[in-house]
């Protein structure tokens, strides 16, 4: 057998899953901790439980990860210097994300140069970022360089000869004229270069120590492959990464071609919605907190709530879910099991406890370290956690405040120093049978506590929960559909638009009034709590709900069955009286439109033929194809040619590795 290896680095779990290319089945599957002191230890941690004699078969191994959109969100990556060619004043301004110096040189829109290079200024802006900034990497970014790449071409090769760090180009990373876009992009890629080397090093590494000698592929945010040495060069490309490989996974799982498909985690869900077999990808780029990318992703909603969301009760009794992410008390008793005594004190004193916080909130300790910053009341917070977790009524006592409210557990929370620990959808499923990892008992407790507070009984609350969590999935899902055709981040909806979803979701009748959704393609749940906490949702949805076999792992599945691809794309102007192509790698003028094009076409081949050698592993099998899109505008005196965009793809399936 020829086997491959698929990684999925999350931030919770390492999952890893043994495909046989031949038959196209799964014949073993494993998870692990993610460990993000030491990623080797978390990837190695998975890998080392499959069986051994089937690792030596591995001659294919595909990662995704999360690891770049997190250390985007966390603020994490190189410090990078951008050298800005041709830059006005108000455009300097906008870019916010890295110390700039601006450099004379331009083009204008047919990629003419305006203004030279100024070689010598641009060879102190960058000593100087590289001295006096002390940058990691840098990025040489033009007004309209994706017309004509001359300058920033030539600007990395004098750069280059100064230093050894990394350069990135801004028409390295996109082709499209929002130059404000284009340059973020870049300057993100370059943020994310040590980030994505270390995480390879890692997984090498963990390959190494089971003689796995394989090469190595990664996920991009669209879900399609690029070989190592590219994901080196275009980290930014990772960016949505694991969701995208979750929804791949479960289009494979499933074998659905149109439907919509929900990953339900711990801490979030994501929904795609699939049609002809390829999830909808995003036609603005990825956005990722404050960045604003032209990366081409899955266009996926990311919703604040999972299996572990923090269940929560307002003062007047009102339920909420998430988004905080929260401890099962099953599970911090399981591990603590002092805690279920804690939380049978809390029962007892039930008719004395505030009403200022939650019915019940342990805290744990999660990192050793204290900063100096902060209070004398949070170190001596900390302290008190250092022999395990403690409930805040506790905590209270030990630190002698007036209400346990007054406990300073947020900020520490915030920081990443404790985790909070209180009721869970996980908890209900504990308390009902349907899942039973952990301690039931503690589970129960908890719902007890809260059930209390809201004036209800156990035995209505857990029902209400998950209902609550199939309503707002209900109404997330539905809204995903009724966004699509409309081509919108947020489908904008009115107060009449809203409350139609809400009768749908809900399934109550209003004035006489009932609404019924009947969602006539599949809706596919992967993630460990999805056969759980699906079935409810699918029902409001109307929709038939498949939970394939391995959903828990969809996201390594969908990792090592992806479509290896490689684009590349050329644009052809018109001037008036020429022709003139715009490539990555130059720009070139023609007297005449079929050979503007002829030498386009063969320009993008050979352009993705280098690709190919360069990334792509031994014995790919790969299609190409160059298609033309032009541009005619009719007018009074016949049509007028505007453009012509060429674009060629080479396309390989890991499947055809084994093809002899």
């Amino acid at each position: 057998m020829e086997l491959g290896l698929g990684i999925d680095a999350g931030g919770t779990y390492t999952d890893v899953v043994l495909l046989d290319f031949a038959t196209q089945q799964i014949l073993a599957t494993a998870k692990a901790l993610t460990t993000k002191e030491c990623l080797r230890q978390g990837v190695a941690g998975a890998i080392e439980q499959l069986p051994a004699a089937l690792l030596q078969q591995v001659c294919l191994v595909s990662l995704s990860t999360t690891l770049a959109t997190n250390a985007i969100v966390e603020k994490k990556g190189g410090k990078v210097g951008a050298i800005l060619l041709g830059f006005d004043d108000y455009d300097v301004a906008r870019i916010h994300h890295a110390p700039r110096r601006v450099v004379a040189g331009k083009t204008d829109i047919t990629g003419a140069e305006l203004v030279p290079l100024h070689e010598e200024a641009l060879c102190a802006a960058a000593r100087d970022l590289l001295d006096h900034e002390q940058v990691d990497a840098l990025v040489i970014s033009g007004m309209v360089s994706v017309k004509n790449p001359a300058q920033e071409i030539r600007a990395r090769l004098l750069i280059s000869e100064l230093s050894d760090k990394p350069l990135v180009c801004g028409h390295e990373v996109s082709m499209q004229l929002d130059t404000m876009k284009r340059t973020d992009t870049a300057i993100l890629n370059a943020r994310l270069l040590p980030i994505i080397a270390e995480l390879l090093r890692h997984v090498q590494a963990a390959l190494a120590a089971v003689k796995i000698q394989a090469p190595l592929m990664v996920v991009r945010g669209d879900g399609t492959l690029m070989g190592e040495a590219m994901a080196r060069t275009h980290p930014v490309e990772t960016i949505l990464s694991g969701p995208a490989s979750s929804v791949c996974g479960a289009c494979f799982l499933a074998h659905v071609r149109n439907g919509l498909v929900v990953d339900i985690g711990g801490t979030t869900s994501d929904i795609a919605l699939i049609i002809d077999g390829q999830p909808v990808v995003s036609r603005s780029g990825a956005r990722i907190a404050e960045w604003s990318t032209n990366v081409c992703a899955v266009d996926i909603d990311t919703l604040g709530f999972g299996g572990d969301s923090a269940i929560s009760l307002t003062e007047d009794g009102r339920l909420g879910i998430g988004p905080r992410r929260a401890i099962p008390l099953a599970y911090l008793a399981a591990q603590y099991p002092r805690m279920l005594d804690e939380m049978q004190r809390l029962w007892r004193q039930r008719a004395t406890l505030s009403t200022l916080k939650q019915p019940v909130e342990c805290f744990l300790r999660v990192k050793e370290r204290m900063p100096s910053a902060l209070t004398a009341r949070e170190v001596e917070t900390m302290e008190a956690l250092r022999d395990g977790p403690r409930s805040r009524e506790a905590l209270a006592e030990h630190l002698g405040v007036l209400s346990p409210s007054l406990v300073p557990v947020d900020g520490l929370e915030t920081l990443g120093y404790i985790q909070r620990a209180t009721l869970t959808p996980t908890d209900v499923l504990h308390y009902q049978g349907r899942f039973t990892a952990w301690n039931r008992d503690a589970a129960e407790l908890g719902l007890r506590l809260f059930a209390h507070r809201a004036g209800t009984s156990v035995a209505e609350l857990a029902p209400f929960i998950l209902d609550t969590f199939a309503y707002w999935l209900t109404r997330y899902l539905m809204n995903r559909l009724i966004r699509h055709p409309h081509a919108v981040t947020a489908f904008p909806m009115g107060v009449s638009d809203r409350a139609l979803l809400e009768m749908m979701s809900e399934q109550r009748e209003k004035f006489g009034l009932t609404l019924q959704a009947r969602y006539r393609n599949p809706l596919v749940a992967i993630g460990a709590p999805a056969g759980a906490l699906a079935p409810a949702a699918a029902e409001k949805l109307g929709a038939t709900l498949i939970i394939p076999p391995h959903a828990e792992v969809a996201n390594a599945v969908g990792a090592i069955t992806g479509t290896l691809l490689y684009r590349e794309e050329v644009t052809i102007t018109a001037t008036g009286k020429d022709y003139i192509v715009h490539s990555p790698m130059e720009r070139r003028e023609f007297r005449e439109l079929p050979a503007a094009k002829s030498w386009a076409s063969a320009h993008v081949t050979h352009i993705l033929d280098e690709r190919v050698a360069g990334d792509a592993p031994g014995r790919f099998a790969f299609q190409r194809e160059v298609t033309f899109h032009e541009h005619i505008v009719d007018t009074p005196h016949g049509p007028v040619f505007l453009e012509c965009q060429v674009r060629g793809s080479a396309v390989g399936k890991p499947s055809l590795y084994i093809v002899r």
